[in-house]
C-alpha cells in the first residue's frame, strides 16, 4: 500500500482560491481543498481499503484547522457508521492505522515530510480527544 500526496496544481481545474493553506509547523504547509474533503489532499493506493481509507484519511486531515467540537462530531459520525461496538477499540484502531500509514508515504523527500507531519498531527489530535470520545455514550 502507498500513501501519496495529491499536489494542488491543476487539480480538477482548480484555482488558488479553491484552497486554504494549513501551516503544519516548521517549514511545511499543506493546501486543503475548500470543497473536496473526501478525495483531497492524499490518496491511498494499492490496497483493499483504497477508496474508503482515502476518504477517512482526507476527512481527518481536513479537520486539522478545526476545533475539538468538529473533531468529536466527525469521530462520532465515523463510529456510528463503523462496524465497531466499542468506542475504545474504534479510536485505538484508527490511531494504529494512521501511525502505520506513516511508513507508507511515497514521493520526494519534501512530499513524504508533509505526509508524515500531517499524519502525526492527526494522530496527536485524536490522541488528545481519545478519553473524551470513549466516555461518550
Amino acid at each position: 500500500m502507498h500513501l501519496i500526496w495529491k499536489r494542488p496544481d491543476g487539480f480538477h481545474g482548480a484555482a488558488p482560491q479553491d484552497f486554504s493553506v494549513l501551516e503544519l509547523g516548521g517549514h511545511s504547509r499543506l493546501w486543503l481543498h475548500n470543497v473536496d474533503k473526501d478525495q483531497y489532499p492524499f490518496r491511498i493506493a494499492g490496497g483493499w481499503e483504497e477508496n474508503e481509507g482515502t476518504v477517512l484519511l482526507n476527512n481527518l486531515v481536513n479537520l486539522l484547522p478545526k476545533g475539538d467540537k468538529e473533531w468529536m462530531e466527525y469521530l462520532n459520525r465515523a463510529y456510528d457508521h463503523s462496524m465497531k461496538d466499542d468506542r475504545k477499540a474504534f479510536v485505538d484502531e484508527m490511531t494504529v492505522w494512521l501511525r502505520d500509514l506513516t511508513s507508507c508515504a511515497k514521493g520526494d523527500t519534501w512530499e513524504t515530510e508533509i505526509l508524515q507531519q500531517a499524519l502525526r498531527l492527526t494522530v496527536d489530535k485524536i490522541s488528545a480527544l481519545r478519553d473524551g470520545f470513549i466516555k461518550q455514550t
